[in-house]
């Protein structure tokens, strides 16, 4: 059976058939689909403004880098922001390998939980200041909309916590567990928030979505030189940030998890002060620099 098209005019036998409406509109889906892999931020959005939000996601990156060290090598083989890690650690506990040759199942499924419960309430906080709307294309895309930097005030509260309790508290299970508690859900916050500002490929908690589009990118010459600079400094940042914090753990032991909410609480600053999060537009710090 025909379908009539516009262009058919009174003839409604001369439109195109089924088959090729349907492989259209898949041509029309697929574009759709790679247009929402676009930077659109970038579109409305001065050279200066992206640099300085990737500047951002790489300090993320740098912080959630070493959380993940400080944790991992802490308590006992266990991720806080890395939850495909732990969800295969399920799989190995669940066949009866216990520390030291695995990690314990109770801060396994801590971990996966709180992660779980950070990224639900970041939802929550985002819809409350219209983060889960779409975004016509028309519209300005915000760079860094106030409810990121609300959010990520929820992952700096959890870190601060998450110090308090280590400076505090005497070594013990249960503790651990609630460092555990409070640096997963930290990262499930974080997590949401800097997905809700559709930046393409990149994760400021997890690495392997960024490398997947680094590597894609190089294997098809597809990246822009302002992708190519965001996801490698993404992978690098997280990388530098895990042997940081593993040097803090040898060294400065009791001080390791003061340098990643210190860098929170800077990303924050930084972009209240030179991004104004309301239009979208440089503030007039930012045009001073």
């Amino acid at each position: 059976m025909a379908i009539p098209t516009a262009a058919s005019g009174a003839d409604a036998n001369q439109g195109v058939t089924t088959a090729e409406a349907t492989s259209k509109g898949r041509t029309r889906s697929s574009h759709r689909a790679v247009e929402r892999l676009k930077d659109r931020a970038a579109v409305h959005a001065t050279p200066r403004l992206i640099a300085l939000r990737d500047g951002l996601l790489v300090a993320l990156a740098f912080s959630s880098g070493i959380y993940e060290a400080i944790c991992y090598l802490s308590f006992g083989k266990v991720f806080t922001a890395f939850q495909t890690g732990n969800i295969v650690l399920l799989g190995v506990v669940a066949d009866g390998t216990r520390p030291p040759a695995g990690p314990d199942p109770v801060s396994v499924v801590v971990s996966l939980v709180a992660f779980a419960a950070g990224a639900a309430l970041a939802v929550r906080i985002l819809k409350a200041f219209d983060g889960d709307e779409e975004v016509d294309d028309e519209n300005v895309f915000q760079v860094w909309p106030r409810r990121v930097s609300i959010a990520l005030g929820v992952t700096l509260v959890m870190q601060l916590a998450f110090l308090t309790v280590w400076l505090v508290a005497a070594p013990a299970e249960m503790v651990s567990h609630i460092l555990l508690t409070l640096g997963a859900f930290g990262a499930g916050v974080q997590m949401n928030a800097i997905r809700s500002l559709h930046v393409p490929g990149v994760s400021t908690t997890a690495a392997t979505a960024t490398y997947i589009s680094w590597v894609s990118g190089i294997a098809t010459w597809s990246l822009t030189a302002p992708a190519a600079r965001r996801l490698t400094g993404t992978l690098v940042g997280m990388a530098v940030g895990a042997l940081v914090g593993t040097w803090l753990i040898g060294h400065a032991h009791a001080y390791a998890p003061i340098l990643p909410a210190v860098v929170i609480a800077l990303v924050i600053a930084v972009a209240s002060l030179a991004l104004n999060q309301e239009t979208g537009q440089p503030s007039s710090l930012a045009q001073l620099g």
